[in-house]
């Protein structure tokens, strides 16, 4: 390791700690722009000034003109003679709410200063928050996160590829989504297989609120909400097919969530978990694009979540490998555990858990 200053790497250091703050103050400008409608209405103008798209949205001129120069500077928008025009590559990050590659609500309120007081206390103590603890608008940032893949990808290429699973669910399946935060995809499973009863679960009155309440504007009565953790699922089975989605590495106890999970499957049902695509340790996980967010996201939430009780397994972001969960699946007494990877979800890995 060095002990010399490098002036070269100082500049680059400097430069990039400069990155990371104009991100920070990049994202909550995607925000404000989001929640006054300006990229959607951008796109509804076509190039326009800023006196133009003011005008359009019913906002002050000078303010719309300081966030186009940020967006298009964050090239996001075009910029020619005055006139500004959405990117179609935001248009379908930022507007397009059905493109598979959308963002739409990712970029939330920024952190708060409660809650970054209350992780400077969970350094002291050990004991993290849970999701919950964060708040309505994590919740929502939360199921954003994964809104877009889920409702593109979930029903017609994940379950599809596990053998005779597209069946069963048309045929008529109790299905549960445990962990199911806003919902997202236990209503799309709801809205595929109208024949079977899909129920989801979560610890979080913020995400059962939003779950019940996107139930309820789609209009589907074969899917149910309800607060609970995986304690409650003995009382839920036997379940044909349990679904778990980023959710085993936030758990203060794990071992304890899969022996239950095993308890409540069926005999022939099956437990289909996705988690992060770790390797293990740091230097294995290098060639993740997005590792300073994984671990950022791991402080903040995840390990935060999974130290939430005390003596929790901390796991983190980056800590369910496979190696980890295949041990705590075969001593929760279930007879396989396959992972399965997909082009279409470069983030996660799918496991295949049966009894």
């Amino acid at each position: 390791m060095r002990t010399d200053l490098d002036f070269e790497l100082l500049g680059q250091t400097v430069q990039n700690l400069y990155g990371f703050k104009q991100g920070e103050m990049m994202s909550a400008i995607v925000h404000v722009g989001e929640q006054l409608g300006l990229f959607a209405a951008l796109a509804e103008t076509g190039p326009a000034t800023s006196a133009e798209l003011a005008e359009h949205t019913g906002l002050h001129e000078r303010w719309v003109r300081e966030w186009l120069h940020a967006v298009a500077a964050a090239d996001l928008a075009f910029h020619d003679d005055g006139r500004f025009a959405i990117t179609p590559e935001a248009h379908a990050a930022l507007v397009d709410a059905d493109h598979p590659a959308a963002m739409l609500g990712v970029f939330g309120p920024p952190i708060t200063h409660r809650e970054i007081d209350r992780t400077l206390e969970a350094f002291r103590t050990g004991i993290g928050m849970t999701w919950n603890e964060h708040g309505e608008h994590t919740c929502h940032f939360q199921a954003a996160m994964g809104a877009a893949g889920q409702k593109a990808w979930l029903v017609p290429v994940i379950l599809d590829s596990f053998d005779g699973l597209t069946q069963r669910l048309a045929d008529g399946a109790t299905v549960v989504d445990i962990g199911c935060g806003a919902g997202v995809a236990a209503t799309e499973i709801a809205r595929a297989f109208p024949g079977s009863t899909v129920i989801g679960i979560d610890p979080s009155d913020h995400a059962i609120a939003a779950a019940a309440g996107r139930a309820a504007d789609a209009g589907i009565e074969n899917l149910t909400f309800r607060e609970g953790t995986f304690d409650d699922l003995p009382g839920v089975g036997p379940i044909d097919v349990l679904l778990t989605l980023d959710v085993l590495h936030d758990l203060p106890h794990p071992g304890a969530a899969i022996r239950a999970a095993r308890g409540a499957l069926a005999d022939d049902g099956v437990w289909i978990v996705a988690d992060i695509k770790t390797r293990g340790g740091l230097e294995d996980n290098r060639k993740i694009p997005v590792l300073p967010l994984m671990y950022s996201m791991s402080i903040l939430y995840c390990m935060s979540s999974a130290m939430s009780e005390p003596d929790g397994a901390g796991l983190g972001t980056l800590g369910l490998t496979e190696e980890v969960l295949a041990d705590l699946a075969d001593a929760a007494g279930f007879g396989s555990c396959e992972p399965r990877t997909f082009d279409v979800d470069p983030l996660n890995r799918y496991f295949e858990l049966r009894p």
